[in-house]
């Protein structure tokens, strides 16, 4: 695919309040992020929010048939090529208030993004006209992920209890760590940093490890991580729960977090296993307009709550 970019003129000129940028991600693929992105934009648009679901798992994009559509021929390899901007991708669904933007459905050939590419996507991301603009990642830690889920207004960490994902999702979040820190240190001081790490995670430094003193102290890192992410944390979501030992496995890789780096991250909670959800993809209809008033409904309805008005909580039934 060309890697050439337009710098297309901002579309959205009428807009009178800043939209919202949610960037679901994960360590391994499977886990469901793709369900998670489709269930929290279904679920705000209930709220009456205007939202868009932007596709970008490169790998496999399927956004269009978790909600029951067709794929569409317009999607988002052609912005990437320059013909159309990002705005006239868009693409209304029969739900109100949700539309989205389709990824790359008809690419036979191995795509890839480059960081300017993602510099030019993001302000056009943030131009779109919604109130939220929810970008549904591909797996794993490749640059491009990580600078879109760095400047997310809510980062969404997708996991599952299999320790497969609980693995990848623990170097997910080193990655996403270092990616933050590497711009804004010197090569010597991220070499450092990196063997540092290393040692720790292999338990051989000799005295006990603070993640972030270390930052503190050591010159050639010009970036506080720490307060960051303080406005902006990581949610993490554990999805398919089974019990009440796999709820609890977010509170246990919180403690992890910040055993190992220092690093608070938010678990915003779990979304049980429901065999409803595989059965309404095969029947092409979204699980939560299937069965709107079911526990996996309320569990995203007291998550988008949670974020967007948490004095309403009280209010959740």
């Amino acid at each position: 695919m060309d890697k050439a970019v337009l710098e297309f003129k901002p579309t959205h000129a009428n807009k009178d309040h800043d939209t919202k940028l949610w960037v679901v991600a994960s360590g391994k693929g499977g886990v469901g992020k793709t369900f998670v992105s489709s269930s929290l934009g279904m679920t705000l648009s209930k709220l009456g929010h205007s939202v868009v679901i932007v596709d970008l798992d490169l790998s496999g994009s399927n956004i269009h048939t978790v909600l029951g559509l067709n794929p569409s021929h317009m999607n988002i390899r052609h912005y990437f090529e320059g013909s159309k901007t990002l705005q006239e991708l868009v693409i209304p669904t029969p739900y109100p208030h949700l539309s989205y933007v389709q990824g790359f459905w008809d690419s036979w050939t191995p795509t890839d993004f480059s960081h300017n590419q993602i510099q030019n996507l993001i302000p056009q991301l943030k131009n779109l006209r919604a109130d939220y603009v929810i970008v549904d990642l591909g797996a794993g830690a490749l640059e491009a992920h990580l600078e879109l889920f760095k400047v997310a207004d809510e980062k969404f960490l997708i996991t599952t209890p299999e320790p497969t994902s609980i693995e990848k999702t623990y170097r997910f979040i080193e990655s996403f760590m270092c990616y933050s820190l590497r711009e804004n240190s010197t090569p010597d001081a991220y070499g450092n940093m990196i063997s540092t790490l290393r040692n720790h995670r292999q338990r051989t430094l000799s005295k006990p490890f603070s993640f972030r003193s270390y930052l503190k102290e050591e010159t050639g890192i010009h970036y506080d991580f720490f307060e960051a992410l303080s406005s902006t944390p990581v949610r993490l979501l554990v999805n398919t729960s089974r019990n009440q030992a796999n709820d609890d496995l977010g509170h246990s890789m919180k403690s992890v977090c910040n055993k190992y780096y220092d690093l608070g991250i938010d678990y915003i909670g779990a979304i049980d296993y429901d065999n409803a959800v595989w059965q309404s993809v095969r029947v092409r209809e979204h699980v939560l307009v299937a069965q709107p008033f079911t526990p996996l409904a309320g569990q995203f309805l007291a998550t988008c709550k949670q974020l967007i008005a948490p004095e309403e909580l009280r209010a959740v039934v």
